[in-house]
């Protein structure tokens, strides 16, 4: 199985023109959302952009083996706000590292806690990653 070494949340993801060079760019630990002095409704959502990266480690014996990324981002509260399927597989004997990363549009920002990004491999949810970072109210002063 292969073994997961970076996992992280940033505003976007860059890969160079030869397309083996990624850079994350702006990774998430506290996101300080601007709000007014009233409530925010439920399931409020922001339309921001931004993107979840993970990259793997895998063994020789692996190549030509698809695996499935399952992807979940759990909401403050604990509700789910989106699940993604990810298939991959090293294909080239020189290259035992798989990267992928999902490009999002929308933050839930309904009320202020950690953002959950969970991340495994399917038949393999035991061994789930787990990234977090803080949703912040910034309120308007008067």
């Amino acid at each position: 199985m292969p073994k997961l070494l970076v996992l992280a949340a940033c505003e976007r993801v860059l890969v160079d023109r030869a397309g083996s060079l990624p850079s994350l760019i702006n990774i998430f630990q506290r996101m300080n959302i601007q709000v007014q002095d009233a409530p925010l409704p439920e399931n409020a959502v922001s339309p921001a952009r931004w993107a979840i990266f993970a990259l793997w480690q895998h063994t020789p014996e692996e190549k030509d083996i698809e695996f499935t990324q399952r992807t979940q981002v759990l909401s403050p509260a604990g509700q789910q706000f989106a699940e993604l399927i990810t298939k991959f597989k090293i294909t080239q004997n020189d290259d035992l590292q798989s990267r992928n990363h999902i490009e999002m549009l929308g933050l839930p920002i309904s009320q202020e806690g950690f953002i959950k990004v969970r991340v495994w491999l399917e038949g393999y949810a035991d061994a789930a990653a787990e990234y977090q970072f803080l949703i912040k109210y910034m309120r308007n002063e008067k």
